[in-house]
Protein backbone atom coordinates (compact mmCIF):
# COMPACT_ATOMS: atom_id res chain seq x y z
CA UNK A 1 0.00 0.00 0.00
CA UNK A 2 1.28 3.53 -0.97
CA UNK A 3 1.58 6.07 1.52
CA UNK A 4 2.88 8.47 -0.25
CA UNK A 5 1.78 8.61 -4.48
CA UNK A 6 3.69 11.61 -5.55
CA UNK A 7 0.69 14.04 -5.42
CA UNK A 8 -0.28 14.75 -9.02
CA UNK A 9 3.08 13.85 -10.59
CA UNK A 10 2.62 11.28 -13.41
CA UNK A 11 2.90 7.69 -13.02
CA UNK A 12 5.00 7.58 -16.08
CA UNK A 13 8.21 9.20 -17.35
CA UNK A 14 7.06 12.85 -18.09
CA UNK A 15 8.86 15.46 -20.07
CA UNK A 16 6.84 18.29 -18.46
CA UNK A 17 8.02 16.72 -14.98
CA UNK A 18 11.30 14.86 -15.84
CA UNK A 19 12.92 12.61 -13.13
CA UNK A 20 15.95 13.33 -11.99
CA UNK A 21 18.44 12.29 -9.88
CA UNK A 22 20.59 14.26 -7.51
CA UNK A 23 24.25 12.96 -6.08
CA UNK A 24 23.67 11.09 -2.87
CA UNK A 25 24.93 12.85 0.46
CA UNK A 26 25.06 9.98 2.31
CA UNK A 27 26.42 6.14 0.99
CA UNK A 28 23.01 4.06 2.02
CA UNK A 29 24.24 1.54 0.37
CA UNK A 30 27.54 0.58 2.76
CA UNK A 31 25.28 0.93 5.74
CA UNK A 32 22.32 -0.55 4.88
CA UNK A 33 24.54 -3.52 2.70
CA UNK A 34 24.92 -5.56 6.05
CA UNK A 35 21.64 -6.47 5.84
CA UNK A 36 21.20 -6.26 2.29
CA UNK A 37 24.02 -7.73 0.91
CA UNK A 38 23.84 -4.48 -1.18
CA UNK A 39 20.81 -5.35 -3.21
CA UNK A 40 19.85 -1.73 -3.14
CA UNK A 41 23.22 -0.63 -5.29
CA UNK A 42 22.77 -4.22 -7.13
CA UNK A 43 20.57 -3.33 -11.10
CA UNK A 44 21.50 -5.61 -13.96
CA UNK A 45 23.44 -4.82 -16.88
CA UNK A 46 22.44 -4.41 -20.27
CA UNK A 47 25.08 -7.25 -22.17
CA UNK A 48 25.83 -8.20 -25.39
CA UNK A 49 24.09 -11.79 -24.22
CA UNK A 50 20.90 -10.14 -24.12
CA UNK A 51 20.67 -9.31 -27.30
CA UNK A 52 21.04 -12.92 -29.18
CA UNK A 53 17.80 -14.34 -28.24
CA UNK A 54 15.96 -11.51 -30.02
CA UNK A 55 18.10 -11.93 -32.36
CA UNK A 56 17.09 -15.48 -33.09
CA UNK A 57 14.09 -14.38 -32.99
CA UNK A 58 14.44 -12.05 -35.67
CA UNK A 59 17.04 -13.68 -38.06
CA UNK A 60 15.81 -17.39 -37.55
CA UNK A 61 12.16 -17.33 -36.60
CA UNK A 62 10.51 -14.24 -38.17
CA UNK A 63 9.63 -14.78 -41.86
CA UNK A 64 9.35 -11.76 -43.98
CA UNK A 65 5.69 -11.27 -43.35
CA UNK A 66 6.06 -11.47 -39.45
CA UNK A 67 9.00 -9.31 -39.68
CA UNK A 68 6.82 -6.78 -41.62
CA UNK A 69 4.35 -7.10 -38.85
CA UNK A 70 6.85 -5.83 -36.29
CA UNK A 71 8.04 -3.55 -38.16
CA UNK A 72 4.67 -1.87 -38.41
CA UNK A 73 3.56 -2.74 -34.96
CA UNK A 74 6.56 -0.94 -33.77
CA UNK A 75 6.36 1.86 -35.74
CA UNK A 76 2.42 2.62 -34.76
CA UNK A 77 3.83 2.91 -31.39
CA UNK A 78 6.61 4.27 -31.95
CA UNK A 79 4.78 7.36 -33.78
CA UNK A 80 2.47 8.09 -30.49
CA UNK A 81 6.27 9.35 -29.09
CA UNK A 82 7.31 13.61 -30.05
CA UNK A 83 10.55 12.95 -28.08
CA UNK A 84 13.35 12.40 -31.31
CA UNK A 85 15.62 11.96 -28.36
CA UNK A 86 13.16 8.28 -27.04
CA UNK A 87 13.23 7.17 -30.56
CA UNK A 88 16.92 7.79 -31.59
CA UNK A 89 17.45 5.98 -28.42
CA UNK A 90 15.14 2.74 -28.97
CA UNK A 91 16.24 2.38 -32.59
CA UNK A 92 19.36 2.13 -31.17
CA UNK A 93 18.66 -0.48 -28.72
CA UNK A 94 17.18 -2.08 -31.67
CA UNK A 95 19.95 -1.33 -33.53
CA UNK A 96 22.08 -4.11 -31.28
CA UNK A 97 19.44 -6.90 -31.70
CA UNK A 98 20.17 -6.04 -36.01
CA UNK A 99 21.11 -3.65 -37.69
CA UNK A 100 18.28 -3.93 -40.53
CA UNK A 101 15.22 -3.74 -37.64
CA UNK A 102 17.33 -0.01 -37.45
CA UNK A 103 17.48 0.57 -40.64
CA UNK A 104 13.55 -0.26 -41.13
CA UNK A 105 12.66 1.99 -38.49
CA UNK A 106 14.40 4.50 -39.24
CA UNK A 107 12.91 4.16 -42.52
CA UNK A 108 9.15 4.46 -41.65
CA UNK A 109 9.70 7.13 -38.39
CA UNK A 110 12.08 9.71 -40.51
CA UNK A 111 14.36 9.12 -37.44
CA UNK A 112 18.30 8.82 -37.30
CA UNK A 113 19.09 6.66 -33.93
CA UNK A 114 22.21 6.07 -32.06
CA UNK A 115 25.01 3.91 -33.37
CA UNK A 116 24.30 1.96 -30.77
CA UNK A 117 24.12 1.79 -27.06
CA UNK A 118 28.00 1.99 -26.29
CA UNK A 119 27.97 5.59 -25.34
CA UNK A 120 24.70 6.03 -23.58
CA UNK A 121 23.22 5.72 -19.34
CA UNK A 122 20.67 4.33 -18.25
CA UNK A 123 18.20 4.83 -15.53
CA UNK A 124 17.32 1.28 -13.76
CA UNK A 125 20.07 -0.64 -15.73
CA UNK A 126 23.52 -0.83 -15.94
CA UNK A 127 25.49 -0.51 -18.82
CA UNK A 128 27.58 -3.37 -19.38
CA UNK A 129 28.48 -2.52 -23.04
CA UNK A 130 30.49 0.65 -22.46
CA UNK A 131 34.27 1.50 -21.18
CA UNK A 132 32.99 4.90 -20.44
CA UNK A 133 33.01 4.86 -16.48
CA UNK A 134 30.49 7.90 -16.48
CA UNK A 135 28.05 5.97 -18.71
CA UNK A 136 28.36 1.91 -16.64
CA UNK A 137 26.62 3.47 -13.76
CA UNK A 138 22.58 4.14 -13.76
CA UNK A 139 20.91 6.23 -11.36
CA UNK A 140 23.84 8.75 -10.55
CA UNK A 141 25.28 6.23 -8.58
CA UNK A 142 29.18 7.02 -8.61
CA UNK A 143 31.51 3.87 -9.75
CA UNK A 144 32.99 3.63 -6.43
CA UNK A 145 29.93 2.78 -4.81
CA UNK A 146 28.57 1.01 -7.60
CA UNK A 147 31.37 -1.38 -8.73
CA UNK A 148 31.45 -3.32 -5.24
CA UNK A 149 27.98 -4.41 -6.06
CA UNK A 150 28.00 -5.37 -9.74
CA UNK A 151 31.36 -6.78 -9.62
CA UNK A 152 30.17 -10.18 -7.82
CA UNK A 153 26.58 -9.69 -8.88
CA UNK A 154 25.02 -8.41 -5.93
CA UNK A 155 25.87 -10.89 -3.66
CA UNK A 156 27.40 -10.26 -0.51
CA UNK A 157 31.00 -10.41 0.27
CA UNK A 158 32.71 -13.18 2.12
CA UNK A 159 32.98 -11.51 6.18
CA UNK A 160 30.81 -8.50 5.31
CA UNK A 161 29.14 -9.75 8.65
CA UNK A 162 32.23 -10.47 10.88
CA UNK A 163 31.68 -8.10 13.92
CA UNK A 164 28.81 -6.62 13.38
CA UNK A 165 26.41 -9.32 13.80
CA UNK A 166 27.49 -11.09 17.00
CA UNK A 167 27.68 -14.18 15.57
CA UNK A 168 31.23 -14.19 13.62
CA UNK A 169 30.15 -13.89 10.28
CA UNK A 170 28.26 -17.04 10.67
CA UNK A 171 24.20 -17.31 10.04
CA UNK A 172 23.98 -18.87 13.81
CA UNK A 173 23.47 -21.85 12.78
CA UNK A 174 25.62 -25.27 13.57
CA UNK A 175 28.64 -22.56 13.00
CA UNK A 176 28.06 -22.03 9.38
Amino acid sequence: MAFFNQGARPNYLSSIDPISFHKRTVDHDSVHAHFTSEAVTFLSQIRTEDFVAPRALWRDVFDDAARERFISNVTGKMASCKNDELLKRQIAIFREVDPEIAQRLEKSTGVKGYEGIKDMKFNGTHNGMTEDPKAKFANGISATVCSRATDRNGAPTRGLHRGSNGINGTNGVNGH
